[in-house]
């Protein structure tokens, strides 16, 4: 049922970016002023001249909160101050965790861009039972990752059931197109992770993952796949890891099939290309393992710093596109198209993360807990992205969503 618990009329903020000084969070601060002028905002980091420099470059009379991620009465006090906490200040593995206690045990939701599969999971065997205890709807993985897969896949079972009258076993999402660039963040991140793993929780963070088997070899090297006429080369596609468990627990939460089966997977114009991918991300990976080989990529520009990201005119031109192919128990198929205008993991992640956060503030949760974009918000979330532009000369739809033929 909608209609989690409201706070706005009793909150100081509907929404509160924390880390808002960041790369991510100054565009998702302008982003929020720009497309939610009515909503009441403030910015929070650990730094007060930086919020100062925000507010007085962005021309807002927003509050700020000066607060530290590791400061158990900081993030308390942020929680208080809220209705819905929107988080850029990663690695969350490594900041994000007290902030996610607070909100919570506090009644605030909660939404955040991390990709980091295992520290969700172990956020969701911690948080869930006082989160429902409280009234508190937890949304993490609310930007690139996850947002496009979990509801590109829950859309894409919705479009099977509605065609063939019931649900498919399989559903197969296929990368064709990948323009952007990383954020400083997302390197530290993904360095955090690979350094320093989150151990697993000790139970499963959500009864029936079972439900869903990821076919993780899918995107092996020579495999192809025809898509629209055409025959691609599937590769591994960097962001599975992070994908694929939110679409499991989305299938445990909304119990699209029992034992389905889901991959991700680039689909790419050619083996060479495939091939060239597939050697980058193992290359890539080995070499951020180590500080000498991270050091020497940074030297050379292959990295961003932390703090950093593209420029403004190459994440206007940046885009994706996947192609969500289900198939049924006898063999029947259908194709769900979704298109991202923007840079993936600026643009996408921003619009993401913010609409994400306003459908919260305005009671659009199907529940408390620690849910996914998908069980938390689905279709209303969907709508919003829909309806959304940039801005900034960036006027088309941040996605587009259609069915077609595989």
């Amino acid at each position: 049922m909608r209609g989690a618990r409201r706070f706005s009329t009793t909150r100081d903020y509907d929404i509160v970016l924390f880390g808002a000084t960041g790369f991510a969070g100054r565009l998702a601060a302008e982003y929020a002023l720009r497309a939610h002028p009515s909503k009441r905002i403030a910015f929070a980091g650990r730094d007060a001249a930086k919020l100062e420099a925000l507010k007085a470059s962005l021309d807002s009379d927003a509050d700020v909160i000066v607060a530290d991620a590791a400061d158990a009465a900081d993030v308390a006090r942020v929680a208080a101050a809220a209705t819905v906490v929107a988080s850029t200040a990663g690695p969350y593995a490594k900041f994000g965790s007290p902030l996610f206690g607070a909100c919570a045990a506090g009644g605030t939701h909660y939404c955040d861009i991390t990709g980091e599969a295992q520290w969700i999971a172990l956020m969701a065997h911690e948080h869930d039972g006082a989160a429902k205890a409280s009234g508190a709807t937890l949304v993490p993985a609310s930007g690139f990752d996850s947002v496009p897969s979990d509801l590109g896949c829950q859309l894409a079972v919705r479009r099977h059931v509605d065609v063939h009258g019931a649900a498919p076993t399989r559903v197969d999402n296929y990368v064709t197109k990948m323009r952007g660039a990383f954020q400083g963040g997302t390197i530290d991140t993904v360095v955090n992770e690979i350094t320093n793993p989150t151990p697993r929780p000790p139970t499963p963070s959500l009864e029936g993952v079972a439900k869903t088997k990821i076919d993780w070899a899918k995107g092996r090297p020579f495999g192809t796949v025809a898509l629209g006429g055409t025959t691609r080369h599937l590769s591994p596609f960097i962001m599975a890891g992070a994908n694929c468990p939110v679409v499991r627990r989305s299938n445990a939460a909304l119990n699209y099939a029992d034992g389905l089966i889901y991959s991700e997977s680039m689909a790419l114009p050619s083996l060479k290309a495939a091939v060239t991918n597939a050697a980058a991300l193992g290359v890539g990976g080995a070499m951020l393992r180590f500080a000498p080989t991270r050091n020497l990529l940074r030297s050379r520009g292959m990295l961003p710093e932390s703090g950093a990201g593209p420029s403004r005119a190459k994440m206007l031109r940046g885009s994706y596109a996947m192609s969500f192919v289900t198939t049924g128990a006898n063999g029947e198929t259908t194709v769900t198209r979704w298109n991202g205008a923007g840079d993936p993991s600026c643009i996408s992640t921003t619009v993401f993360l913010v609409e994400t956060a306003v459908a919260l503030a305005e009671g659009a949760a199907a529940a408390p807990g620690v849910l996914t974009p998908a069980s938390a918000l689905g279709a209303p979330l969907l709508a919003r992205l829909r309806g959304a532009t940039w801005g900034e000369g960036g006027d088309a739809p941040v996605i587009t969503v259609d069915h077609g033929e595989a």
